[in-house]
């Protein structure tokens, strides 16, 4: 079985764009267009990597990864910030939960090989098993 990358953010060109740029690698994949849509989406199908945008709608990106590390079944699950505020990454990380920073911040426009390296490197090939 795959494994599966949840796919956070706003921007549905950026949706669409990772959707297909991870199924290409192999991986399943789900979306979620904000933090109110992503959070139940993300406890349903228990994925494997969480990518995740910071600013947006209804609920911030901030909130939604605060929200992923208080839930016992998902507070393992490695987290890629993808954003176009990365000159700003020593401000927003103050508010992230004290001593649980994403696993990598990713700038926007998106690298392919930088993205698909960490990706790779955080959980391995889209259908490893036991990596």
């Amino acid at each position: 079985m795959a494994k599966r990358i949840m796919i956070v953010d706003d921007e549905k060109d950026v949706r669409l764009y990772l959707k297909t740029l991870f199924e290409k690698e192999g991986y399943a994949t789900e979306t979620a267009c904000d933090g109110d849509e992503g959070y139940p989406k993300a406890a349903a199908c228990k994925p494997d990597l969480i990518t995740l945008d910071i600013l947006m709608p209804k609920q911030s990106g901030i909130r939604l990864y605060s929200k992923l590390k208080e839930d016992p079944e998902l507070k393992d699950v490695p987290v890629v910030v993808l954003t176009g505020l990365t000159q700003y990454q020593q401000f927003y990380q103050q508010d992230f939960p004290e001593d649980e920073l994403p696993d990598a911040f990713v700038e926007k426009p998106i690298q392919q090989e930088q993205l698909l390296k960490i990706v790779h490197d955080l959980i391995g090939t889209a259908d490893a098993q036991g990596d």
